[in-house]
């Protein structure tokens, strides 16, 4: 098939179009490099470096003769949307938008959305919580993820088919401490550098913490399926900021400080996602425990530095 991946050169988005190339597709990667890196990028895929605002979006897939989209370039960080909401909105929302007009008016095949699961459903009471959890985003980054989705459904109607995944918190190699608000990799760069670990609040907020091979297993799954649904991809277990330091601990053996300082607003407390609904359909399950996607993780990290 020929695909084309937006923010093929981010940290979700390389470890797919490896997977994607390895089974013999052809892969046009658009990328603006605002948060991706050209050393992520597959030599063995074709670059174009253009963001997802772009006008001509539609003549790059005509020319490529997409058969399908994945869809991950984005406005990442919570903390920005609340910053600076109309940014947000203009990436999140507006961009993504130009691109699934230029798909549907490109005849692409299916269209698949790399979404959020934490930032949409918000706090939620039932944990884990299965998608069929009534959506309260408690920050615009959720907020512009969520209005997409229903866009998505919307105006694909006839026109092609897709898959929403609604990812819990992914880690994993190639996470950029700087560029992404993924905390294992900016805890992971901070103990290699000798340096305190910072948790806002007191450090007992969860999250489902899932490693990006096992999302990109779950991405590539849906590529063929003719279904129209959401999906959550996690691993449906709860994870404090503490358990994380305490388990970093005792994988790189190494002590460090951690300082604690104010928690920010529009942060989820607890955030757990049932896979439950997933897992049935596509005989999918996360491979990767906690422990062993840390290690993973910090042996990069440790080559990275």
């Amino acid at each position: 098939m020929q695909i084309l991946v937006t923010g093929g050169a981010g940290f979700i988005g390389s470890h797919l179009v490896d997977a994607l190339l390895s089974q013999g597709h052809q892969v046009l990667v658009l990328d603006d490099l605002s948060s991706g890196k050209v050393e992520n990028i597959n030599s063995a895929a074709t670059f174009k470096q253009m963001s997802i605002t772009d006008e001509n979006l539609v003549t790059v897939l005509m020319d490529f003769q997409a058969d399908a989209v994945y869809h991950l370039a984005a406005q990442k960080n919570v903390r920005t949307s609340l910053q600076n909401p109309k940014f947000d909105a203009e990436i999140n929302i507006l961009g993504s938008l130009n691109l699934l007009q230029a798909a549907i008016e490109a005849k692409v095949k299916k269209f698949i959305f790399i979404s959020t699961g934490g930032a949409i459903y918000g706090e939620t009471s039932s944990l884990p919580t299965d998608e069929k959890h009534f959506e309260q985003p408690l920050s615009p980054y959720g907020l512009a993820k969520l209005c997409f989705e229903k866009y998505l459904q919307l105006l694909s109607q006839d026109k092609m088919s897709w898959s929403i995944l609604r990812l819990a918190n992914v880690y994993g190699p190639r996470q950029d401490p700087q560029g992404e608000a993924g905390v294992i990799a900016i805890f992971l760069d901070n103990i290699l550098k000798d340096l305190p670990l910072k948790i806002n609040g007191d450090g007992k907020q969860t999250r489902d913490y899932v490693y990006v091979a096992d999302v990109v297993s779950a991405a590539i799954k849906v590529l063929a399926s003719e279904k129209n649904d959401i999906y959550n991809i996690a691993t449906s277990t709860e994870k404090s900021l503490l358990d994380l330091a305490d388990t970093l601990q005792k994988i790189t053996q190494k002590d460090f400080e951690i300082i604690h300082q104010e928690a920010i607003s529009g942060e989820v407390r607890r955030s757990c996602l049932s896979a439950e609904k997933f897992q049935t359909q596509f005989s999918w399950q996360a491979e990767h425990d906690f422990t062993t996607g840390l290690s993973l993780t910090y042996k990069w990290f440790q080559t990275r530095l």
